[in-house]
């Protein structure tokens, strides 16, 4: 009987929601319905508009998923290394990056939220940067994660913030050494990528690039209705496509690392990394060519940190 109870009362706060907040008969109600709306048509224009950047983002998912997903089968096949205790974490940091990569794909895509997509671009570049760190044997990936001499299980809360002041100095390490003072990259690189890095904290903290870009429609352009949902906006949808390339081609440059040395070789893998990997190039270089600094900061960057081709395989640093 009491569970008869709840259920009724359930459904009627279910039916009063539904008569309030409904429009015309369809759940979104009045204000959210039209928002609902729009942003797959905003994202599809997106997709019709950069066709050539589209082609190359999703060829590149494609290989991605390829890698991670043989290297899987591979492993579930002849069992996973015992030799190599970080292997398994490793990988899963791959399917971190894909599954990252791909949710902001789609809420540039098919909500229309590119500098939404470019607030988890923030994440991608951090997993790649750690992911780069091992591969040039900068750190351990017990270092990475707080681990090293923590102890086995259960921790105390005092050994638990331990762990994240050791995250958090690891991470500082590794900003240093890739991007920053201590990389040994160019004075003018080390610069664009300062402020390049500095751009991904202004959407992820208080999403400040949305907050300006809303008030320049307002304040500048004198278009005083209030917007919802997501409209065209040729700035943000730049930001986001340029972020994906650059990201895109670090991730592939990691790529061979999620292999382990047993792998069989496959020319037809290594056929699409070489591909990718020239147009990666060709996409940022052009963007050079417009007259962006960052763009050879990009290309600096990634052939000296992410000097990685397809005779790397994983290893434990």
């Amino acid at each position: 009987m009491a569970d008869d109870e709840s259920a009724a009362k359930i459904k009627e706060w279910q039916d009063s929601l539904f008569a309030e907040f409904t429009h015309d008969g369809v759940l979104g109600g009045k204000y959210l319905g039209p928002v609902m709306d729009t942003e797959p048509q905003v994202g599809a224009a997106f997709v019709d508009k950069y066709y050539g950047h589209r082609v190359l983002t999703d060829s590149f998912m494609d290989f991605f998923g390829e890698t991670i997903w043989k290297q899987a089968e591979y492993n579930n096949k002849n069992g996973w290394p015992q030799d190599r205790p970080y292997y398994v974490t490793c990988l899963l940091m791959y399917l971190t990056m894909f599954r990252s990569f791909r949710s902001g794909e789609l809420l540039a895509l098919q909500g229309g939220y590119p500098l939404q997509g470019y607030v988890i671009q923030r994440s991608i570049k951090d997993q790649a940067l750690a992911l780069c760190a091992a591969a040039n044997k900068i750190e351990t990936f017990g270092r990475l994660f707080g681990w090293d001499g923590m102890g086995g299980d259960p921790w105390s809360k005092d050994q638990y913030g331990e762990v994240i002041k050791n995250r958090m100095k690891v991470e500082d390490k590794i900003v240093r050494n890739i991007v920053g003072k201590s990389s040994d990259l160019t004075q003018e690189t080390q610069d664009q990528l300062t402020s390049w890095n500095r751009l991904f904290n202004w959407e992820a903290h208080r999403g400040l690039f949305t907050l300006f870009r809303a008030s320049h429609r307002v304040l500048v352009d004198k278009k005083l209705e209030m917007v919802l949902g997501p409209s065209p906006d040729e700035m943000n949808e730049t930001m986001y496509m340029n972020r994906c390339t650059e990201l895109g081609w670090m991730i592939l440059r990691l790529l061979p690392y999620a292999r382990r040395a047993e792998t069989p070789k496959e020319a037809a893998w290594d056929k699409k990394w070489k591909l990718l990997d020239d147009s990666f190039r060709m996409m940022v270089e052009g963007l050079g060519g417009l007259g962006k600094k960052i763009a050879p900061a990009i290309v600096e960057l990634v052939d000296t940190k992410f000097a990685f081709g397809i005779d790397l395989y994983y290893f434990e640093p």
